[in-house]
């Protein structure tokens, strides 16, 4: 398929180049018209985020998440935890604003407001023994108001509720707010808004922290608001230059943030500035959560856009400079963004949003398009420079040489990133399907429309033009000289040992690669994150955090009162409390205990569990199953596990913990212990579906790989010459992840397959030249590798040189993820292009040899594309 003159070939371009060079505005409008369509798509594209897309649907673990989701809540939790700045939080001010706080995370849409808990919410109960019998009731009164008295009734039944270090902080200077969400709404269906979500969560949090408030009034009466009207109010000054032009949605009940919503623009409302009612100086408030974490990355995917242009600006530059000529440079750059827009315009077409976790997926559309887009370009600097031909000329030849080049590099990615489908997650399967479209975008954007469009590119003064080029190329003409030595065998075999050495080093470091996440908070964003900053607060104050792994105890109908099986899920949660790793454990025997205590006088001898029923119906009446320690027969309970982090280390050593326990147990035991709900039990299933499918992936990635190289260039040489240095490229970069301290998760998986996908295509160009040199124009090995760099060899390190140098833009990123997946993509970029050139000759040189008897072509026959030109 590499060979230009092939039957396959010859047959692919007569029917393929009257079509892009004879009727080339036909082309032209064609493409336009596509054009305008999907980018007229791509601006109805938005952030679309979704809990279950990232987790694996079918893994055991979820199955079970989803057969008690209802019972024993979600994965999806937010915690809003608020703090005192001095003193604790028996105080009339802070108790006046949890109050306020409560109501408003209650209220917000999306919140499953039966799971919304705080001491003032009546599902927070406590227990006493008085004289006379047993009482209890709501910790804080129904009729409550800030006097001494009560704020001291109040922090009485905080200590007898025994909620410090859960909905009280361990030293009683904040309390907690804790509230899952409902993926999608219970009556319309709707899917959460997680963005939108995210955004009154912030809301919430400057209404109570910010002294000004603003509100947007109507200037003039619009249907259904009269004049005057306040239709927003918010706790930030929105206000700027393009204000009146920004458009504005307003709930059409301002008291009902769920209601409907109508759109109004700035230039419509007065905003006035007051004092905020609600601002209390004295505290301060933390969010942590997947909805808040999320609305935080996709705040910060404005930046990464800017980092985008940043990215298409310097890759113009650094064209122009190559090139010589800035209009020359501006035709690959033009056809790599709308490449970009297609893949877009595409992604919305058939349903899809883009997630914040993929927002890098146009920067490697953009990669791998610009590294098509330099070898076309510089195949037709050739044609223009060394043969003197006209840009139409040019183009041709251009077209003729890298079409099928080009192409089965392209196949070659898709099937690569086609195995992406493999792993049972939506997340990146859609991240698959995303990079598919814009490999599509890619075949018509550079391998039709960049040729057709090179055919115009005429030059003011094209001696000059060529005179640029062959200055840069006597500039290179050493750097080739030396390169073109590992074609000899004794360097070749210095070369492949230090190559064997790379690959041990780096295969014994990658050891070590651990699957899931390696750092506290979200590791997407920077250690200094506010969202970072809060939950390391949370962590700090309290005994819980949004880390909390529930395994669900199922036995007979009653289990509740049977003492085998409570008492086996106290000695389960006594085991777990022990573990390290584990910040506290909850579970309904562990206040079945309280409970009976508290009977006895709260006497040490009797902090057990009872073993007659009749006296264990007493201890667990002031559980209904709302409190979701329970479901409605007390057939299945949840032990509630919080764990100290996320970390893969962690989770992996309670995981095993539990195992252990579980396989302790006897086959006719009263109880079964399953794993899994709660948000670590999801990160469980999501690193274990990775851990065993990463290697089924990277087995197809690569066998797929190496069958399209197989069928390019139908000889084991050329699979080898490929193959392998993608594959040394591969370990290497998994053995700079451990030392980056980068854990496999789905993101970076993806990342790294792709960045596989640009490497191939180094060595496709590189392999089809240097095969035609010496398999059909009898060229030595070394003079062969030589006109080779020269043709294609500078092309594809100044590809590795640009995209490296956008690239490390990245580090200046909000995004700690977009940090260190450009660490890790310059790397792969270098490493690549460096194999590609290194490694790919010194196995040519012991693999590729001219094939006795075989007839030497007359060159003057030949396209000028395909004569010998390096002298």
């Amino acid at each position: 398929m590499h060979d230009s003159r092939s039957a396959f070939a010859q047959a692919f371009v007569r029917l393929t180049e009257p079509l892009i060079f004879s009727r080339r505005w036909v082309t032209l409008w064609v493409l336009a018209l596509i054009t305008a369509v999907l980018g007229w798509q791509a601006t109805h594209l938005r952030i679309d985020a979704g809990f279950e897309k990232q987790i694996p649907l079918q893994h055991p673990y979820i199955q079970i998440y989803k057969q008690y989701e209802r019972e024993f809540g979600g994965a999806n939790t937010t915690l809003v935890a608020l703090t005192q700045k001095q003193g604790d939080i028996y105080d009339p001010a802070f108790m006046a604003t949890l109050r306020q706080l409560t109501q408003a995370v209650f209220f917000t849409p999306g919140m499953d407001r039966s799971r919304v808990s705080s001491i003032f919410t009546p599902d927070v109960r406590y227990l006493e023994v008085v004289e006379g019998g047993f009482q209890g009731g709501n910790v804080v009164p129904a009729d409550f108001t800030p006097t001494p008295e009560m704020i001291a009734r109040v922090r009485s039944n905080i200590e007898k509720a025994g909620i410090i270090g859960r909905l009280i902080a361990n030293d009683q200077t904040g309390a907690m707010v804790f509230a899952e969400l409902l993926e999608r709404h219970p009556v319309t269906g709707e899917k959460l808004d997680y963005i939108k979500t995210a955004h009154r969560l912030e809301d919430i949090r400057q209404r109570f922290t910010s002294p000004r408030l603003f509100e947007y009034r109507l200037r003039e009466a619009s249907a259904p608001f009269e004049a005057g009207a306040v239709v927003r109010t918010v706790y930030s000054d929105e206000r700027g230059p393009l204000f009146r032009f920004k458009a504005l949605e307003v709930p059409l009940d301002p008291t009902d943030a769920s209601s409907p919503t109508t759109t109004l623009r700035g230039a419509q409302v007065e905003v006035v500035e007051l004092d905020n009612p609600d601002y209390n100086p004295g505290v301060d408030i933390h969010i942590i959560g997947f909805t808040k974490a999320v609305g935080d990355i996709a705040d910060s995917t404005v930046e990464v856009f800017s980092f985008f242009g940043l990215t298409v600006f310097l890759v113009w530059l650094l064209l122009a400079w190559y090139c010589g000529s800035f209009l020359v440079a501006t035709l690959p750059t033009l056809c790599g963004l709308l490449a970009v827009v297609w893949e877009l315009g595409l992604l919305h077409l058939f349903g899809f949003g883009l997630d914040p976790f993929a927002v890098l997926m146009p920067f490697i559309v953009l990669a791998i398009s610009t590294s098509h887009g330099i070898q076309i370009t510089n195949f037709w600097l050739n044609e223009s420079a060394d043969n003197g031909l006209g840009a139409f000329d040019a183009a041709v030849a251009t077209y003729r040489r890298l079409v099928i080049p080009g192409i089965s590099a392209l196949a070659t990615n898709f099937v690569g990133f086609g195995t992406l489908f493999l792993i049972p997650i939506d997340i990146i399967r859609e991240m698959a399907a995303n990079a598919m479209f814009g490999l599509i975008a890619i075949v018509l954007c550079k391998k039709v429309l960049l040729p057709c469009l090179l055919t115009f590119a005429t030059l003011k003064n094209p001696q000059r033009f060529r005179d640029y080029q062959h200055r840069r190329d006597q500039h290179l003409k050493p750097v080739w000289n030396l390169l073109s030595a590992i074609t000899l065998k004794p360097v070749a075999a210095v070369v492949l040992m230090g190559g064997v050495a790379l690959w041990a080093t780096g295969q014994w470091i990658a050891q070590d690669l651990k699957i899931g996440e390696l750092h506290d908070g979200v590791p997407e964003l920077r250690p200094d994150a506010r969202y970072n900053l809060d939950s390391s607060r949370i962590v700090q104050d309290f005994s819980i955090g949004v880390d909390v792994l529930k395994v669900v105890a199922e036995g007979k109908a009653d289990g509740c009162i049977d003492h085998g099986i409570v008492s086996q899920m106290d000695r389960f949660a006594w085991r777990m409390e022990n573990t390290a790793g584990v910040q506290s454990t909850l579970s309904l025997p562990k206040l079945q205990q309280r409970v009976y205590n508290s009977y006895n006088e709260a006497n040490p001898k009797f902090n057990t569990l009872p073993r007659d029923s009749g006296v264990l119906v007493v201890t667990v009446q002031p559980f209904p199953s709302s409190t979701g320690l329970l479901n409605e027969d007390c057939s299945a309970m949840p032990v509630l596990i919080f764990t100290q982090d996320h970390k893969a280390e962690t989770i992996d050593h309670i995981i095993a913990s539990i195992n252990r326990f579980i396989d302790e147990q006897p086959a006719d035991a009263p109880v079964q212990f399953k794993l899994a709900t709660g948000n670590v039990g999801v990160m469980a299933a999501v690193n274990d579906v990775i851990k065993q499918t990463e290697y089924t992936v990277l087995l197809w990635l690569f066998l797929g790989i190496g069958v399209c190289v197989a069928l390019s260039f139908r000889s084991i040489a050329g699979l080898i010459c490929v193959l392998v240095p993608l594959a040394l490229v591969h370990i290497v970069s998994y053995a700079v992840m451990v030392w980056l301290e980068i854990g496999v998760k789905f993101s970076n998986i993806a990342v790294a397959a792709f960045a596989a996908g640009i490497g191939v295509d180094y060595g496709i160009y590189i392999y089809s030249v240097l095969e035609e040199n010496v398999l059909q124009k009898r060229m030595q090995l070394r003079e062969a590798y030589r006109n080779t760099l020269h043709q294609t060899g500078k092309a594809v390190i100044f590809t590795a040189l640009t995209l490296g140098a956008t690239v490390c833009t990245w580090m200046f990123s909000d995004l700690q993820f977009q940090v260190d997946m450009g660490i890790l993509l310059t790397l792969m970029f270098f490493a690549n292009a460096i194999a590609a050139a290194v490694l790919l000759p010194a196995f040519a040189a012991f693999l590729l040899k001219v094939p006795p008897g075989a007839p030497v072509r007359d060159d003057a026959r030949l396209p000028p594309s395909q004569r010998e030109v390096f002298s």
